[in-house]
Parts: C-alpha cells; sequence; structure tokens
C-alpha cells in the first residue's frame, strides 16, 4: 500500500514539474517578440516580399499546406508573390512554449480582397536561435465549417 501511495505521489506530483513544457527557458521579453514576428511574417506574405519572408524564416523552415502540398523554405520564397494581396486572420490562438522552441495552434481565415478564400485550422513552429525568432513551421487543415460553406 506504502507502494502505491509512493508510486502515486511521484505520477502526480513530480512528474508534470519536470515536463519540458514546464520549463519555458526563455524570458517574458523574449516570447513577448513573437507576436511581432508574427506579425512581420504576415505582412510578407501579403506584401508578396520574398526578401522580408526569409528575414522572419528559418533555414529549415517546412510547410504543409492543407491543400496536400510541402514546401521548403526555397519553394516558399518562390512562391511568396502568389501571396501578394491576400490577408490573414487569426483566431483561438493558443500557444505552448517548450524550451526554445513555441508552437502556436488556431483558426486562420485568409481572404483575396472582401472574399474569403480559405479557413484552416494552424499550428506554426518557431524557434529562439541566433538572438532572434526563426519561422520553422506552418501547417494547416481546412476547417469543417469552410469547406461546407463552398
Amino acid at each position: 500500500m506504502k507502494n502505491l501511495v509512493l508510486f502515486s505521489y511521484v505520477l502526480f506530483f513530480l512528474i508534470p514539474n519536470n515536463l519540458p513544457a514546464q520549463d519555458t527557458g526563455l524570458s517574458a521579453r523574449i516570447l513577448s517578440q513573437l507576436d511581432t514576428m508574427e506579425k512581420q511574417m504576415v505582412d510578407a506574405l501579403s506584401n508578396g516580399d520574398s526578401a522580408a519572408f526569409r528575414k522572419v524564416a528559418g533555414n529549415d523552415y517546412l510547410d504543409i499546406n492543407a491543400n496536400g502540398t510541402m514546401m521548403t523554405l526555397a519553394s516558399m520564397i518562390a512562391d511568396i508573390p502568389n501571396y501578394k494581396g491576400f490577408l490573414v486572420n487569426f483566431s483561438e490562438k493558443s500557444q505552448r512554449v517548450f524550451g526554445n522552441f513555441v508552437l502556436r495552434n488556431g483558426k486562420a481565415k485568409f481572404y483575396a480582397g472582401n472574399q474569403q478564400v480559405g479557413e484552416v485550422f494552424y499550428t506554426q513552429g518557431w524557434v529562439y536561435r541566433d538572438k532572434k525568432w526563426q519561422f520553422v513551421h506552418w501547417q494547416g487543415t481546412s476547417t469543417k465549417d469552410f469547406t461546407l460553406v463552398k
């Protein structure tokens, strides 16, 4: 019985306190810079500005789109001009910190002018390295609601 109580104590109290997700390792100031970097990433897309996107993205950037395509940084840079004029609105945002890596999740709506052209649940990956945030991952899955509206 004592072993069961001890085991329960370890499971309940000690393990959650030692999970990597609990150790941010980053100051509040550094974490607060991430919102600015996300805005710069969206602005680069909306402006069709490959050079600006390159400044925000890491060399290991990987994009898995809702349409089933996968893009590396090189293919994304080549495709950026096609996003000129698109707007993105994020909602239902959440964030989890794992050391120097942050996962951001939520819903994104995409617009061309006033016309909504997409809606996805997304995951963004950001890593803090070389004293700056780098956008390294995007994955989007079309929402059921948007596919029903079309």
